[in-house]
Order: C-alpha cells, then structure tokens, then sequence
C-alpha cells in the first residue's frame, strides 16, 4: 500500500505545528466524527469511490483533523493513491498528523495567510511545484465551500491544479438549494435561531439577569453580531457556487441533494466547541472586548445555548437539513460531460 510522491516533495513539512503538542479544540472538534448527522460524507465518498484509482493524487482541501481521509481509508484501506489534507488550521493539522504519521499514502500542507496580499495561499502555491507539476486527480471539499471569501480565486486554483480528466467533489449543508424541501433547515440558519432565541430567555429569566445590560447596549451587540457572522457566513443561494465554478474554469457535471438527520443534543456538541460565536454576547468574547470571558458566564452561555435549542426546534430530539453536493469537471477536456441533475 505505497504511494509514490513526486521527487523533492515532503510528506510533512518542516512547520513549528508538526511538533506542537495536539490541542483540546481540534481533540473537541475530532468527535464530531461520531456524530449521525456526518452521514453527510456518505455520498461524497461514493461519488470519490466510483472515480478513484491506485496511483491518483486526491487533496482534500478544509480536511481539518482527517475525518473524511479517516472514512475513506476505511472504506478502501488497501488503496494506492496519495491523499493530501489541506486546512488553514494548524491545530487540525496537528491532530490529523497524530493520526496518518505512519501512513505513508497521506500528506499535510498548511494553508498559509500572506500579510503583504492580505489574503490566504491558493492551493498551486501551499502545494508547491513538484505536485503542481504532477497534478491532481481529484480535490475534495465537504463542510467547507461556504466557508471561502475569495470564492472564485480559490476555485480557479483548483482548477490550475486539477489534471485534465480530474474530478471536485463539492458538498456543504449551508447552499439554499431551490431543491430542498421546505421543512429542512439550512445547517448556519439555525445560529440566527438560537441567538434570537437566547435573547427571548436572558430577557424572561431573572437567572440570566446580568446580561440584560449587554442587549441595551447597541453597538456591543452589532460588534457580536458581527464576529458571529464571520465564523458563521451568511447563506448564499446555489447559483452563486455555480457561477463562481464556471468563471474559475470548472465545468459543472453533476448536482444532487440529501436530506441529512441532525439530532439536536449532538448538534449542541458541535455548537459547544464555538460558543463565542453562537452566544458571545453572554459573558463576552476576547476577539471583542481585549478579554476571555468568567468561566461561570461561559457555563452560563452554555446552558442557554441547550435551551435555546430546545426553544427553536420545539423539544424535538432531530432536525432534517439539506445537504448540496456538486461534481465538476475541468473546463476544456475534451471526455464525456453529464447532464447535471438535482436527483435526491
């Protein structure tokens, strides 16, 4: 089970983060692994399965801790290609580094920001030129796409990348999709709901009576309200996606949707390990006021984040959520395109 990197290509990089001790967030967010609703990844990695083959080259771009790298060697554990997990965040990183050291089939590249173009690294620049060179055959994105500021230009260095004949496997619960059903949530919609929520209860309970003070207080909560909507983004409509593909020379193939069960109480755990941007305004955030919140407001926050679930989804233990997948193809090859379809 080898893979053979391209000469002058090293699997782990010399970073100060491949020697760090692996953190409590990326450990917290690792088990999200186990929750139901990241069936989510099912589809992705049939699609990939379908495509894949020994001696390709797959990134998997936002790949955090490995969960998807984790599923998809599980699946195909005598697989022969080799699989770079991308990710912004050296603490993920570090944690997927803890998992894939011994593997020789798996690489980990950071996505770095560059202060003097204000902007982060495109994927041909964190990948350098020996697998530049060689190309990709398949770049994988789930849970993530919503995530990018500079949409187009990020795509376009996918498509720089990708080898003619390659496949992007895109996927992300947070597309208004004018397939989903009208009783499924968008994934980030339900923070809106739990905040608006939180209000009605600090406002109604004498126990959370304290953070009355910050509500009045204007232009702190536009401050919040901000920081909220930069860790969680604003929902943008499908053909938004699908424009940005097209200008950044990826051809459309395939869409699909799923409808994915979300329970409630493995959802909290998800919004637990964010809590400053879910409910930052309760006790305060360090990004925001120049200091960490009192441990007793973090418990406080927490607590109020269970009820407000409670709250927006009517004591319900589950939730359904639409999930948008999308395959492209690289512009200008000349194989065989599909007819793009929105089959549930």
């Amino acid at each position: 089970m080898r893979f053979e990197w391209p000469e002058g290509f090293a699997r782990m990089p010399e970073d100060d983060w491949t020697h760090r001790p692996v953190e409590d967030l990326a450990l917290k967010y690792d088990t999200v692994e186990n929750h139901g609703w990241y069936r989510n990844l099912e589809l992705t990695l049939d699609q990939l399965d379908r495509f894949l083959r020994d001696g390709d080259l797959v990134i998997d771009y936002s790949g955090g801790t490995g969960i998807f790298v984790d599923r998809l060697l599980r699946r195909r554990a005598d697989l022969r290609a080799g699989l770079v997990i991308v990710d912004a965040s050296p603490k993920f990183l570090r944690r997927a580094l803890d998992k894939f050291r011994d593997d020789g089939r798996v690489a980990f590249r950071q996505i770095r920001y560059l202060p003097d173009r204000r902007r982060l690294e495109w994927l041909d620049e964190v990948l350098g030129p020996a697998l530049v060179r060689r190309g990709a055959d398949a770049i994988v994105s789930t849970n993530a796409v919503h995530l990018y500021y500079d949409l187009v230009d990020t795509l376009a260095s996918w498509s720089r990348t990708l080898r003619p004949g390659g496949r992007v496997f895109v996927q992300s619960g947070n597309i208004r999709n004018p397939a989903a059903h009208p009783e499924e949530w968008i994934i980030d919609e339900t923070v809106d709901a739990i905040h608006c929520a939180s209000v009605e209860i600090v406002r109604r309970d004498e126990r959370f009576a304290a953070y009355r003070q910050t509500l009045r207080d204007l232009m702190r909560m536009a401050a919040y309200d901000a920081y909220r909507r930069k860790i969680f983004l604003p929902v943008r409509p499908l053909d938004h996606y699908l424009k940005a593909m097209a200008r950044a020379g990826l051809r459309v193939e395939d869409i699909s949707t799923r409808t994915i069960e979300a329970r409630v109480d493995e959802w909290y755990d998800f919004l637990a390990v964010y809590h400053e941007g879910v409910l930052g305004w309760i006790g305060g955030v360090a990004k925001v006021d120049g200091r960490p919140p009192a441990e007793a407001a973090v418990r406080d926050r927490l607590r109020i984040l269970r009820q407000a679930l409670q709250i927006v989804f009517e004591g319900k233990e589950a939730f359904d959520a639409c999930w948008t997948y999308i395959v492209c193809g690289k512009q200008g090859w000349a194989g065989p395109p599909s007819s793009p379809s929105t089959a549930r």
